[in-house]
């Protein structure tokens, strides 16, 4: 039963999600798309001038701001406009009348009789922009992705369309009666954060703590089956914090830091571990976050340096040693390039990843490579088909590995 629950951990969490409107950054802040410190002609200028235009696109244009709508800020016009129902006055000036003709013609009124006037709603949207504006809200709480690499700004989000999906493969061998799930899956949820962080009079040449937030998270990776005990298979359950410094050298730099309990799919093996992992975000360098600058190919690097202190008393089916400590130092290095964006958007996408770690205790080396070729079913990312290839050795198993996969992958 342990093992079924650690499994539902990835549904559980679908039902946790809630959509609010996101809020207003400064001017600076907001349309420096490539974060260069200026506000540059072209899609820059473009958005800005379609903000002016309209208001509604301005208030509720944030995740990301690109000058479009997408599905999650629709619903935050919708949720607002719901809310302005009972709690606005120029709402009830408006409506309060005609309800009033309604309930007296027993729920039906002649068109010619209604008599709607906006006049009042256009001058509140008008004078009073910041009344569409929800309050200083927070950004995407809820993260399901195929590991920790494509969920690791918990700020910045990494869009769903440019991430690996959570997938289960299922296999069934009739010869032996036997039913095997291959499962990937990592969910994370945060808890708080500063969603308007102000960085007001600090050096950006030296760098300052301009966010933080803290998420909780389940990492799963593995075999789950019918009768076959030789699965093998790692379950992290823990809390990362995460602290956003804004200028020095990068962008931005992320630092996370957090602990862990360690188990199996069957909830045999235990442990605990502590991890950090720093990582740079920077467009000018493609370093998280890719340059609209190639009609043809637009591309950027997730590089995350990684320390890695896992205490294992009991392995149980997670490939790795009882009583035995590991200290792995190293990173995750992975490139994705986006095809033909300027046709496609981020529809087809391509990625490559080494995965280099070192135990200091243990001295020994393991590496994993891997690439794949992705397609996004609907334009949000939200589903993707993939094939892949995955080769070498993964630290949480440590179980070697050469396969070719086809997936069907789920991600928010």
């Amino acid at each position: 039963m342990t093992g079924l629950r650690l499994l539902a951990l990835p549904v559980v969490s679908l039902l946790g999600l809630s959509f609010a409107a996101a809020a207003e950054k400064s001017v600076a802040e907001r349309y420096d798309l490539n974060h260069n410190g200026y506000i540059d002609e072209g899609e820059e200028m473009h958005v800005l001038a379609l903000h002016y235009a309209s208001p509604v696109l301005r208030a509720y244009d944030v995740a990301p701001t690109d000058g479009k709508l997408s599905k999650n800020e629709i619903q935050a016009i919708y949720d607002t406009a719901e809310s302005r129902l009972s709690d606005n006055e120029s709402v009830q000036a408006t409506l309060g009348p005609l309800l009033d003709k309604l309930s007296r013609a027993h729920g039906r009124l002649p068109i010619k009789d209604a008599n709607i006037d906006f006049t009042g709603i256009d001058a509140a949207i008008e004078v009073g922009e910041k009344d569409l504006e929800p309050e200083c809200s927070v950004k995407q709480r809820l993260f399901l992705r195929r590991d920790k690499v494509d969920m690791s700004l918990y700020d910045n989000t990494l869009g769903a369309e440019q991430s690996k999906g959570a997938s289960i493969r299922v296999n069934h061998d009739y010869v032996l009666g036997q039913t095997t799930a291959t499962i990937d899956a990592a969910t994370a949820v945060v808890l708080f954060r500063n969603a308007c962080p102000d960085p007001g009079t600090q050096d950006i040449t030296k760098g300052f703590v301009a966010g933080y937030s803290l998420a909780a998270y389940s990492d799963l990776a593995g075999e789950f089956g019918t009768g076959n005990r030789d699965l093998k298979s790692n379950a992290e359950i823990g809390l990362d914090g995460q602290l956003q410094i804004q200028g020095g050298p990068f962008r931005y730099t992320y630092v996370t830091a957090g602990a862990y309990y360690l188990t199996d799919f069957h909830g045999e093996a235990s442990g605990y571990g502590f991890q950090a992992t720093v990582q740079p975000y920077d467009e000018r360098y493609h370093l998280g976050i890719t340059r609209k600058d190639n009609p043809y190919l637009s591309w950027y690097v997730t590089p995350i340096l990684r320390i890695d202190s896992v205490q294992v008393n009991d392995g149980g089916f997670t490939g790795l040693a009882d009583d035995t400590q590991y200290l792995w130092l190293g990173g995750d290095f992975e490139l994705t390039a986006f095809l033909y964006p300027e046709k496609f958007g981020h529809r087809f996408y391509v990625k490559a990843n080494a995965n280099l770690y070192w135990d200091a205790l243990g001295d020994r080396f393991v590496d994993q490579y891997g690439a794949g070729l992705f397609y996004n079913v609907d334009p949000a990312g939200n589903t993707s088909v993939s094939t892949e290839y995955v080769y070498g050795t993964d630290r949480k198993k440590l179980r070697h590995e050469d396969k070719v996969t086809v997936n069907f992958n789920v991600k928010y």
